[in-house]
């Protein structure tokens, strides 16, 4: 059973561990690694989103971050963050390739008998990799969505309701899907526009200020 360490409301580990599951029937806070890939391709801008797998207990077959995943007991983000990306991509990434954002405070309520309280240690990754080339963890990542990062901005501010981006597979080629902001994993805080904005700056080469 996969144990990790309860945190207290400021985010400081309290001594104490709990299981995955009394973690989320009990709504304790604990923390969680989130990264966003992105890349340039053709003078364009674009943004990485994993597609949840429809087993997962906690928003299924949403999209969310690129990577994102819990801290076992013990570890941090220079751990865990490497060992998330290979396991649910299948690409190996040094910590020291990750630009941190900050932490962001996460909570989810909206699946029967779950309640995720996280603290989320937020990067971005630079990288250009073929998303049809990934190999994905099935049990984790259904597929991988390829954002045009200009297209997700006017999408989570409203500018248009729908937009239409490519969906990577395992070793097959990209489809044509419309995406609205409801197939995405519920937030209040406008997670992935305020992302999508920073990772904009990034590849522009503002470098300062990049906090989530």
């Amino acid at each position: 059973m996969e144990q990790f360490d309860v945190l207290n409301c400021a985010g400081q580990k309290t001594g104490e561990v709990m299981s995955r599951d009394e973690v989320h029937r009990n709504g304790t806070w604990h923390g969680a690694f989130h990264c966003l890939i992105l890349f340039e391709q053709e003078g364009r801008g674009y943004a990485l989103f994993q597609k949840r797998a429809s087993a997962k207990k906690i928003a299924p077959e949403k999209f969310d971050v690129s990577v994102g995943g819990h801290y076992a007991s013990g570890e941090d983000a220079q751990i865990a963050g490497p060992r998330e990306i290979k396991e649910e991509l299948g690409i190996d990434v040094q910590f020291n390739e990750l630009l941190p954002l900050g932490r962001r405070i996460f909570v989810y309520c909206f699946s029967p008998g779950v309640r995720e309280y996280e603290f989320q240690d937020v990067f971005l990754l630079q990288r250009f990799i073929r998303p049809e080339s990934f190999i994905l963890q099935q049990e984790e990542v259904d597929s991988v969505l390829g954002m045009e990062i200009e297209k997700g901005i006017d999408l989570f501010s409203g500018k248009t309701r729908h937009n239409t981006f490519d969906l990577y597979t395992s070793g097959q080629a990209a489809i044509r899907i419309s995406v609205s902001v409801g197939d995405f994993v519920p937030c209040l805080d406008q997670y992935y526009l305020k992302l999508l904005l920073l990772a904009k700056r990034y590849l522009k080469g503002e470098r300062q200020a990049l906090v989530i």
